[in-house]
Order: C-alpha cells, then sequence, then structure tokens
C-alpha cells in the first residue's frame, strides 16, 4: 500500500504572514492538529498545535505575530508513492508524528504515524484473514 492511498482529506494550508490566532482559528475550525504553511505553491513549513502553545503563547508572543516565526521550517517530506511500510523509517528520521506528502514536486496531504498505523493494521488483516479462517475452520477436500 501506497502513502497517498491513506491519504483521506486535501491539505489544510495557511500562508507564512497568516497570525497566530486565525492559525488556531483554522485548526479548530477543520479539527486538525497541524497546518502546512505555503507560499506560491511551495512548502515552507508545518505549524502544530504544539508550536501555537510552546513556541507561541508559552514563549510570551503576541497572537498577532505571523507563524513563520514559530513553525517548523523545511519540514521532512514524503512522497506519496512510498510504500507505508517504508514510510515509518521516514518518521523515525524525521522524529515527527506528522509528515507532509508531496506528488509531483506539489503537496498532495499530511500523513501523521498513527494514520500509517492504522492502514497497516487494515493491510496486515486482510493478508492473514484467509489463514486464520483456514486454521479456524480447514477445508477438507473430498
Amino acid at each position: 500500500m501506497l502513502v497517498r492511498e491513506v491519504l483521506h482529506s486535501a491539505p489544510v494550508t495557511v500562508p507564512p504572514t497568516c497570525h497566530i490566532d486565525e492559525a488556531a482559528k483554522i485548526m479548530a475550525d477543520h479539527g486538525v492538529g497541524s497546518l502546512l504553511v505555503v507560499s506560491s505553491g511551495e512548502l515552507l513549513g508545518i505549524l502544530t498545535d504544539r508550536d501555537v502553545c510552546v513556541r507561541g503563547v508559552g514563549a510570551g508572543l503576541t497572537v498577532s505575530e505571523p507563524v513563520s516565526g514559530i513553525m517548523t521550517k523545511h519540514p521532512f517530506t514524503i512522497e506519496g508513492s512510498a510504500d507505508i511500510v517504508d514510510a515509518f523509517g521516514h518518521f523515525r528520521k524525521a522524529r515527527t508524528r506528522r509528515l507532509p506528502v508531496v506528488e509531483d514536486g506539489e503537496v498532495a496531504g499530511l500523513i501523521s504515524v498513527d494514520e500509517l498505523l492504522v492502514a497497516l493494521v487494515v493491510e496486515f488483516n486482510g493478508a492473514i484473514a484467509p489463514i486464520v479462517r483456514e486454521l479456524a475452520a480447514p477445508q477438507i477436500p473430498d
């Protein structure tokens, strides 16, 4: 299974000039914990709810500051054509729980380690279910 097959929705993006309070509202409105920061189609960074709390408000910044000051710049990315098993290596290397997904140089989405785990379990279940059925109720040839 490929990473692109696990993507469920379009990425939620903001420009680097977006204010911290606006970004927090966008996260709340979309029910997400992170935003991709883009400008002219180029991925500049990723902003998480933790960034807003720790690097922003917790560090004494005003909520009218731009997200460019608290985002993670130049985040690790993963190609949509990568296998989900290989993706776990990317997560370990990046030391993060979310990775932007790119396709042909364009931002295609965002994937979390949790989404990959669920996809892996579903794929594993599909592969092993016939074996489990055979072990539970063996088919005896006539």
